[in-house]
């Protein structure tokens, strides 16, 4: 896999990792024999979500670089920028996952 594929596919590979975490927490917390408190599941969720952001982010900031770099009407500029929309992309995904734990008082609905 070339590095400007790579920058298409870690990003979203990174969104469905957070993904998951973020709802195993939530399975954790609304078990029957509650695995995690309620606050747990929450403070993990926000670290898990502040840490792979932060990782998104860079990727945003390091395929908006290669984007400027790469000459214009090129294959490598159309992957860059493939690359830069899908960092993007997978930013919002990974800070929208963080909703259902902000917004979840209870397991019970």
């Amino acid at each position: 896999m070339t590095p400007l594929a790579r920058r298409i596919a870690l990003p979203a590979l990174l969104w469905a990792l957070h993904f998951i975490v973020v709802y195993a927490l939530i399975s954790a917390g609304c078990a029957a024999r509650a695995l995690a408190e309620v606050d747990v599941v929450r403070g993990l969720a926000v670290v898990a979500t502040c840490a792979a952001a932060a990782v998104a982010l860079v990727w945003l900031i390091s395929a908006g670089l290669e984007r400027r770099r790469a000459p214009a009407g090129s294959d490598a500029a159309a992957l860059a920028s493939a690359g830069w929309w899908t960092a993007l992309i997978s930013l919002l995904a990974i800070l929208a996952n963080l909703w259902p734990v902000v917004l979840l008082g209870s397991c019970t609905g």
